[in-house]
């Protein structure tokens, strides 16, 4: 709905960029007086990308302290729509069978909460890439959101009888008709989606018995704000009392604001995406909290804690088995000559009592904040001269450090938890069985906690150059590690990329400098784990070297050859987009979309010719051109004006202006919610060059 807005294809002016945030209060009305400076608070609040919002105190309740920013920021409006929908329109009761669209959302997952607390039966619909997410809420009835199965499917589960409650937000031709075979006599179907929906009249006519209700929660909060505050406070009530959750939520900073609504569009997302404000630190790094790090007297972890003071933090609690060296008491010197406080503890983290005896020691005024677990050993050895004795002592501090780390911080509200992993997990590395399967729990307890809506992220590191425990190896194994297309991580590089993952949301990445064609050949990697991967990079590989011939040749070429190229060029990749066998049939004076392209293949179709003619197009082009022809024209008027390719020419050009945005195109009904997310992102683009 926000993404509608902002391309003014939404005609009820009501919802701007943001409707809801977290933060600290900096200023109050002389006649408010729930709330001081300085206090945690959730808001609903329009403009909420900006810094600062002023928003009616009956619309801001205060953040329970085991909530983090984040998901704070998350919660109200999709437990706003789910509780008045489910509670208040629908009053569901116990025994009731709810079905629940896109239930891995943002208000979906709401909306299985509430509905569980009430003692509702669940169905549920989401892509099947969702489920298991799904699934660990409880859900027993999955089906999928993309097909038209789940009426069917649901009949069957339900011997006939349907479901009496329906929150629908899907869109597409038939969902709603679909959905509406299955609901019982005199059943309840909310619509809140925005675009698409039907009218009581259409409802009228195909169920008269159906008590229909179209949802704007946006009316509601502008005009009976003391019904949202209420609303808000028996939400908070049921958080507190541990009958809600936090929602799922990926996170972005506010400079990738791009990035986020391209994930959008992706539907990557499970729950919400939230964007923070860095320059805020808030739930990122904060002078107010203590982070914790095991392996903190190591290289990497005092690099990690450079990092961390650099940010902000002003206290930071290093563990280690033993004294810091001299080196390592260098580095402590010079951040606390900065002004943090650094803490050194010498504990062994596989012993829970001395580890829960660390964290009760850490002051109430600072409580913990982040924790990042590097701890680590090796003992390699020959699979067949592994004994236990050599796994235990891997998984002492890896695994055993982990899990007490999770079980003895799972209660509190960290705005992170990252767990420092190693690619051998994924790829194995000889005479490291022991450290690769340690590796492996690191990687499975991130999607754990992510399961349960804690904040956690496993990173599988390569090797680092000059720091960590595999340095003196990276110095033995350079030369076998470049024959294999492996590279290894710079210490800025790897802090920089830390820093981004931080960010993302993301359960388990991995990070290693790798020559993917090098790489690809070797027989080490020639495994079922790669097989997808290889074909979609050896695709890419392909691809890029297409790219080069094409636009070496088509620069190369006459006036009059380019047409030529750009047609046969053109007539190919629309053709292997679209599945036909024969390129030259396509009709280069014939619609795009009265070929068969829909708004996915139009994506795809941009993606492909923008890397093969070496320039960036708008997400809108085939909506402009909508003809190979027209296309054509187009690209040779604008791609040689002069003897050099230059990459701004088709964005710069004067043909393409403000009149050909995607608010202004014509059949917005034809758009997906992928294309608008993607017109979105470049609209913001272009206001941040404003």
């Amino acid at each position: 709905m926000i993404a509608l807005d902002a391309l003014n294809i939404l005609s009820d002016k009501n919802v701007f960029l943001g409707s809801e945030c977290a933060g600290d209060i900096v200023a109050v009305g002389s006649d408010v007086t729930d709330f001081v400076v300085g206090d945690p608070v959730i808001a609903v609040a329009d403009n909420s990308f900006a810094n600062y919002v002023t928003v009616n105190q009956l619309l801001v309740v205060s953040k329970p302290v085991s909530l983090n920013y984040e998901s704070a920021a998350a919660f109200p409006v999709a437990f706003l729509t789910a509780y008045h929908t489910l509670y208040h329109v629908a009053q569901i009761k116990p025994g009731d069978r709810v079905l629940i669209h896109a239930a891995s959302g943002g208000v979906g997952q709401a909306a299985i909460q509430l509905s569980q607390a009430a003692g509702a039966e669940i169905f549920a619909t989401a892509s099947p890439s969702k489920w298991a997410g799904l699934q660990a809420m409880g859900i027993r009835h999955i089906y999928n959101s993309r097909t038209l199965e789940f009426g069917e499917q649901i009949r069957a589960d339900t011997d006939g009888q349907g479901v009496n409650v329906i929150l629908n937000s899907l869109t597409g031709e038939g969902f709603i008709a679909e959905s509406l075979s299955v609901l019982a006599p005199q059943g309840c179907f909310i619509e809140i989606a925005k675009r698409d929906v039907w009218s009581h009249h259409d409802m009228a006519d195909r169920r008269p018995d159906v008590q229909y209700h179209l949802v704007d929660l946006v009316r509601n909060i502008r005009d009976t704000p003391e019904l949202i505050q209420q609303w808000l406070a028996t939400l908070m009530q049921k958080y507190t009392e541990g009958i809600l959750q936090p929602l799922s939520c990926t996170t972005f900073s506010v400079e990738q604001t791009i990035d986020a609504f391209r994930y959008m569009r992706d539907a990557r997302h499970v729950g919400k995406i939230v964007v923070i404000q860095k320059d805020e630190q808030n739930g990122i790094v904060r002078p107010d909290r203590t982070y914790l790090l095991t392996g903190g007297l190591g290289g990497l972890g005092l690099k990690v804690a450079s990092w961390l003071v650099e940010q902000g933090a002003k206290y930071v609690l290093l563990l280690g088995r033993s004294q810091p060296t001299a080196e390592a008491q260098h580095d402590i010197d010079q951040m606390t000559a900065s002004g943090a406080t650094i803490m050194t503890r010498q504990i062994d983290v596989s012993q829970r009592d001395q580890l829960a005896q660390v964290l009760a020691d850490i002051p109430a005024d600072v409580p913990l904040g982040g924790v990042i677990h590097s701890a680590g050993t090796l003992s390699d050895g020959a699979l067949n001269n592994q004994q236990w004795d050599k796994f235990e002592s891997v998984f002492a501090p890896k695994v055993y450090g982990a899990w007490h780390l999770h079980d003895l911080t799972q209660t509190l509200p960290l705005d992170f938890f990252v767990l420092f992993s190693s690619v051998a997990g994924l790829l194995g590395n000889p005479g490291q069985s022991n450290h690769a399967a340690a590796n492996v729990f690191l990687d499975a307890l991130a999607h754990y906690r992510q399961a349960r809506q804690l904040p956690a992220l496993s990173v599988a590191w390569g090797a680092w150059s000059d720091i960590g425990a595999a340095a003196e190896m990276v110095q033995r194994e350079q030369a076998r590690m470049a024959e294999y297309g492996k590279g290894y991580i710079q210490p800025e590089q790897g802090i920089q990329s830390f820093a981004y993952l931080l960010q993302t949301g993301e359960s388990h990445v991995s990070v290693m400098p790798v020559q993917w064609k090098k790489f690809l050949t070797t027989n080490e990697v020639k495994t079922a784990f790669f097989a997808r991967f290889m074909h979609h990079a050896v695709e890419q590989l392909q691809t890029d070297a297409v790219t080069i011939d094409f636009y070496t040749q088509l620069k190369q070429a006459t006036p009059e050859q380019r047409r030529t190229l750009l047609i046969r060029h053109l007539q190919n990749i629309t053709a292997k987009v679209l599945g036909w066998d024969k390129p030259e049939k396509l009709n280069i004076q014939t619609g795009l979309m009265d070929l068969g392209m829909d708004s996915l293949m139009a994506i795809e179709l941009r993606n492909v010719l923008a890397r093969t003619i070496n320039q960036k197009l708008p997400s809108t082009i085939f909506f402009t051109y909508p003809t190979l022809q027209a296309l054509t024209d187009y690209l040779i008027d604008n791609m040689f004006v002069s003897d050099d390719i230059r990459d701004e020419d088709i964005l710069s050009s004067s043909q393409i202006k403000k009149s050909t945005k995607i608010a202004e195109v014509r059949d917005l009904d034809k758009l997906s919610p992928e294309v608008l997310a993607d017109a979105l992102a470049e609209e913001m683009a272009d206001l941040s060059q404003d």
